[in-house]
């Protein structure tokens, strides 16, 4: 009976695929792509992370050494794959191999764990890989089935969750989840994914949960190795790297046990020293912990402030790496992995080169390059996620246990001597530009701006520090800068011309610089590269319309909608390319059928209210737009979008509010600094106005409209002489802008410089030849 109803599932087409890898065709190929739904099973639809993507031969070619990289994120590359281990790595190969063919498959993903590396490590090692590359243990307690997780049940038997798993695996069991998931509603938005999520679930070092975690850990890896060997792949297993130096705890708990009296002492002579802290005291702040903690040992902030003031002793730093690994180990949000896992880890390669599987000591290694042997900001950006200099480190670390696995006919291939390519190397082939570096910060920074980060000892610093990196690196996002980048570019695509990544990041900057010829050259060859990743054709569709080439770009997005017919941002960019068209009624229909797939999307409603206004339908649009203010827009584009829909409605307040929640997104904006300042204007917050208006004029000294928004919130204070120059500026940058012209008119009317007051005058007039205002100026003038 429950064949009959699996069989009959999929006759129907119900469900969808759970497998890491889907068979495709393409140009008369078998290949392997990334299944986009992979992470539904794990997470659910609305959570789930996607796969890399990727395109490989379903058939390894003869000679080829095939690398599959297993991990989270820090495997994965976060918060910028295109320069991440999998990438760094297949460059020092192919450097020093230039005659080998490599594939280096990232097959890691954000937010999953050794439940999720399992299955994904038995689908591969059907792949025929030559070398695994194993970097994980930073998720087994928040991911899935961990002590600390939000997906599901915590901690239970290894038993049950291979049996939830396998049920899943069927059409019957997504039937069962669907059914449930709809009796309980849906557990959480996409756009709530984050380490937030995560706050309310601490978990202690010694819960009684973690006992299982440590042996599902060890059972799964040592499972993952036995498939790869089985298979007749060699394995290179790593250790996980944390930044101990530069990352405080992000909970800290007292030991269970504590009375109120233990407590209150334990309080004040903490108190006392972290004030001697502060005051530079070092010694005598350490024998105020030391005080402490024989009351309490177990509080992880604790540990990090005692570490810190060790640094600063001479000839204990030995003690500060003591106190810091114990400030990892006490953390209560439990998102880096711990002393112990790491020991799990080296325990499982112990002995066992002659079987193939090596260690790489990532954590040594890093800790041995980092100043004080302790790893902080020199490699990592936060708590586990490399920079890209500790991504090369890193790469650097595990290719030396590569080269010692790889297939005797490539090993004899490395020319005597030859040594690994270096950093500068390995940016010049991979394009890390500033312009790279800088996107990278943001996305850091926009991480930072949400909690956990936002409770941790240093947050203000730290952010304060991504600010001031950012501003160093503001001159690479200007035109002339960006054309630089764009040959650097062409540099590295010369020598790796069918890199989608490469071609995909050259079609973003050829839109920054106004080149869409270039940019729909590469937007294209991706869409050649990757002809079933719905992205790439997004992508695409995006920039023809834009190009104004709509016609095309409705093509691009049936392409995404055949691989995913229920992608919103899809059925969006549809519905936008039949605007262009003129087909409104069209596009209308098409941004209702994007609510109906997700009723919450809030650029939905952002474009369906923009495309009513458009069309007269005034009250309509204003439900739409206060939807979208309901479900609240994350993206820093949606933001501005939405600030300035709402100061067109005299929303103000909601204006201030999404405008500011874009400039922590993205401080050095200088567009955000302008509308936020106009929004502030119109709130009657003067100073703040003329603080955000000052700041957009700083960061973007030919920004016309920041130059009169300034000089008009400055004539407000009477402060004529400066008004008198940033209205000849703005006039000067944009001979066009009407109210330049205007308010410098009156400017110089003030003055009695009538000649030139006139000379405005009638300038405004040619822009508009019916402005009354600038008719009543020039009759005043004798």
């Amino acid at each position: 009976m429950l064949g009959c109803l699996e069989g009959g599932l999929r006759l129907g087409g119900y469900g969808y695929p759970t497998g890491f890898f889907l068979s495709r065709e393409t140009k008369g190929q078998r290949v392997l792509t990334e299944n986009q739904k992979f992470g539904w099973r794990f997470f659910g639809p609305a959570l789930a992370r996607t796969p890399r993507p990727m395109m490989i031969p379903e058939v390894k070619a003869p000679g080829t050494c095939r690398i599959f990289i297993f991990g989270e994120s820090a495997a994965y590359g976060d918060p910028n794959p295109d320069f991440g281990l999998p990438r760094f790595l297949e460059v020092l190969l192919r450097e020093r191999f230039p005659q080998a063919k490599f594939e280096v498959i990232n097959a890691a993903m954000t937010g999953i764990n050794s439940h999720v590396i399992l299955p994904i490590a038995r689908e591969c090692a059907r792949q025929k890989g030559d070398i695994w590359v194993i970097y994980m243990g930073n998720n087994e307690v928040v991911g899935p089935f961990g002590s600390g997780t939000v997906f599901g049940p915590q901690a239970p038997s290894l038993a049950l969750i291979r049996a939830s798993l396998a049920l899943k695996a069927t059409r019957i069991g997504e039937l069962l989840d669907n059914i449930l998931t709809r009796a309980h509603g849906p557990r959480a938005k996409a756009a709530q994914w984050g380490m937030s999520l995560f706050v309310g679930h601490q978990v202690r070092q010694n819960d009684s949960h973690m006992a299982a975690v440590y042996s599902h850990f060890a059972r799964n890896l040592a499972e993952i190795l036995n498939a790869g060997r089985a298979q007749g792949a060699k394995i290179v297993l790593s250790t996980v790297v944390s930044n101990l130096k530069d990352c405080p705890p992000f909970a800290s708990q007292h030991r269970l046990g504590l009375s109120e009296r233990q407590l209150k002492q334990w309080d004040q002579l903490y108190a006392e020293g972290t004030l001697a802290e502060q005051g530079g005291q070092a010694a005598q702040a350490i024998e105020r912990f030391n005080d402490a903690a024989v009351i309490d040992d177990q509080f992880a902030e604790l540990h990090f402030r005692w570490g810190r003031c060790c640094c600063l002793v001479s000839g204990q730093e030995d003690q500060a790496r003591h106190h810091f690994v114990r400030a990892r180990d006490y953390d209560t949000l439990r998102f880096r992995v711990d002393s112990h896992l790491n020991t799990l880890i080296r325990t499982a390669a112990a002995g066992r080169e002659h079987e193939g599987i090596v260690l790489a000591d990532s954590e040594e290694v890093v800790a041995r390059e980092s100043p004080h042997q302790l790893p902080g900001k020199e490699f990592l950006f936060e708590h586990v996620h490399f920079s890209f200099e500790g991504n090369y480190l890193l790469a650097r670390t595990i290719a030396d246990q590569v080269v010692r696995l790889l297939p005797e006919p490539i090993a004899r291939q490395s020319e005597a001597g030859r040594a690994w390519a270096s950093l500068s190397e390995c940016a010049r082939r991979l394009a890390w530009t500033d312009w790279d570096h800088y996107k990278t910060l943001k996305a850091i920074l926009l991480r930072l701006n949400e909690p956990p980060f936002t409770s941790q000892l240093d947050y203000l610093p730290h952010r304060q520090q991504l600010h001031q990196e950012m501003e160093r690196l503001l001159p690479a996002v200007s035109q002339a800068a960006l054309q630089q980048t764009a040959g650097q570019y062409q540099q590295a695509l010369a020598l790796w011309p069918q890199d989608w990544v490469l071609q995909r990041n050259l079609a973003e900057l050829g839109l920054k610089l106004g080149d869409l010829a270039g940019a729909e050259a590469s937007a294209r060859q991706v869409t050649e590269l990757l002809p079933f990743d719905a992205l790439a054709h997004l992508e695409f569709g995006s920039l023809l319309v834009q190009a104004g080439q709509a016609e095309p770009a409705i093509d691009q997005f049936h392409e995404a909608l055949d691989l995913d017919p229920d992608w919103v941002p899809a059925l969006n960019g549809l519905a936008l390319a039949l605007i262009r068209m003129g087909k409104q009624p069209e596009a209308i229909l098409q941004f209702k059928q994007a609510l109906r797939v997700q009723p919450n999307s809030p650029e939905t409603h952002l474009n369906l209210g923009t495309v009513l206004e458009a069309e007269g339908r005034r009250e309509e649009a204003r439900q739409q737009f206060r939807q979208a203010l309901d479900e609240g827009v994350n993206s820093h584009e949606s933001l501005i979008r939405i600030g300035k829909v709402s100061l067109a409605h005299g929303w103000v307040d909601e204006a201030i509010t999404n405008l500011s929640r874009a400039l922590r997104l993205n401080p050095t904006d200088a567009a955000v600094h302008y509308y936020l300042g106009g929004a502030l204007d119109s709130a009657g917050r003067a100073a703040e106005a003329e603080a955000h208006l000052a700041e957009a004029v700083r960061l973007d000294p030919e920004h016309a409209g920041a130059h009169l928004a300034l000089g008009i919130v400055w004539r407000k204070q009477g402060r004529e002489a400066e008004v008198f120059q940033q209205f000849a500026e703005a006039a000067r940058l944009n001979p066009r802008l009407l109210e330049a012209r205007l308010h410098l008119g009156v400017a110089l009317l003030k003055q009695q410089r009538n000649a030139e007051a006139r000379r405005e005058f009638e300038a405004a007039l040619q822009i508009d030849p019916n402005n009354v205002l600038a008719q009543k100026y020039l009759q005043r003038i004798p």
